[in-house]
C-alpha cells in the first residue's frame, strides 16, 4: 500500500534518527520513543540507477505498506552522506517539475518519486 500523505511523512522521517550498521542496511529508531527501533534495507537497482528498492521491519511495512516514515528517513540520511537534499512525491509530473535529479522509490502499489538536489552551503 503507497502513502497518501508523502509529505507528512517526510515531515515524521526529519525526527527519526538513523544508524548505517551495512552499505545496505540502517536501523531508524523514533526520536520520541527510542525503543521502538526498525531495520531498513535500501538497495539501488543496478540496472537502473534511478530505481531504488527499500524494505523496513515496521509493522506498516509488514502488512503491505511501502515508503514509511523509516524508509524516507533512511533516504534522507543516506542523501545527507552524499551532501544531497532529497523530497518525497506521489506523482512524477510533480517531481519532474522541481527540475532536479528524480529516482523512483518501487513498490508494490505505484512508484513513490525522490527529487535530489545538493545541499546548499550555509555562507
Amino acid at each position: 500500500m503507497k502513502p497518501t500523505d508523502i509529505k507528512g511523512l517526510q515531515k515524521r522521517s526529519r525526527d527519526m534518527h538513523v544508524t548505517r550498521i551495512t552499505p545496505n542496511a540502517l536501523i531508524v529508531t523514533s526520536r520520541s520513543n527510542m525503543q521502538l527501533q526498525y531495520i531498513v534495507t535500501v538497495e539501488r537497482d543496478k540496472r537502473q540507477g534511478t530505481v531504488i528498492r527499500a524494505r523496513c521491519t515496521c509493522p506498516w511495512a509488514q502488512h503491505g505498506g511501502a515508503a514509511c516514515s523509516h524508509v524516507l528517513a533512511a533516504l534522507h540520511y543516506l542523501a545527507a552522506q552524499q551532501q544531497r537534499v532529497v523530497s518525497f512525491w506521489l506523482d512524477a509530473e510533480d517531481a519532474r517539475r522541481q527540475k532536479h535529479r528524480v529516482l523512483t522509490l518501487k513498490t508494490n502499489d505505484g512508484d513513490v518519486f525522490i527529487t535530489s538536489r545538493p545541499m546548499q552551503q550555509a555562507g
